[in-house]
């Protein structure tokens, strides 16, 4: 009978180490848990910041191209006033014909 008390208290012993055991690992996994969430915040209010910085240089890289390209067309009309007039004339045909549709 002692033989038999002895192996449930050992049992009971291994059994509560065990659990302390798996508790320390549960423990571990929720601070490393938390540790990669934060990290993930860091990372997305990072990516937030750089995406915004090359959305405003490609924005002012675009507008810069359409100054220039504004430019180009403005001298191109004022030295081919007639040929300018022929091109929009045409191209207003056919943005009539591509929206107006069949009536």
């Amino acid at each position: 009978m002692a033989k038999e008390m002895m192996k449930d208290t050992a049992n009971s012993v291994k059994r509560a180490a065990d659990v302390s055991v798996i508790r320390e690992d549960l423990n571990t996994l929720k601070q490393d848990a938390q540790v990669v969430l934060d990290d993930a915040k860091v990372l997305g209010r990072d990516l937030k910041v750089e995406g915004r910085k090359q959305l405003s240089v490609a924005l002012e890289q675009a507008k810069e191209k359409g100054r220039d390209q504004m430019e180009v067309m403005s001298a191109f009309v004022q030295n081919n006033p007639g040929q300018s007039l022929a091109i929009a004339f045409v191209g207003g045909i056919i943005a009539s014909m591509l929206l107006g549709g069949r009536r």
